[in-house]
C-alpha cells in the first residue's frame, strides 16, 4: 500500500531502470560508462539487484549539462 507520504520519501538509491529514465541513456551505455569509470559505480542491494547512489547519478548529470553549455 503506498500513500502520498510514502511517495514522498526518496530512496538513497536509482535502480537501473530509473537511471535510464533520469539520464535518456540506453541501459547498455550506463553499464558500459560504469565499467570504464565514466558513470557512478554500481552497489549491490538484495539477489541480483543493482542500484547507483541517487546523489552520485544526480550530481553525474549535472556535470554533463554544465560540459555541454561550456561549448
Amino acid at each position: 500500500m503506498t500513500t502520498d507520504s510514502q511517495a514522498a520519501i526518496k530512496s538513497p538509491f536509482i535502480t537501473l531502470p530509473e537511471a535510464v529514465k533520469a539520464t535518456h541513456c540506453p541501459r547498455s551505455t550506463i553499464l558500459k560508462y560504469t565499467k570504464l569509470g565514466l558513470f557512478p559505480p554500481m552497489v549491490r542491494l538484495l539477489g541480483n539487484r543493482i542500484a547507483f547512489n541517487r546523489a552520485d547519478v544526480e550530481q553525474w548529470i549535472q556535470e554533463r549539462i554544465a560540459a555541454g553549455e561550456a561549448k
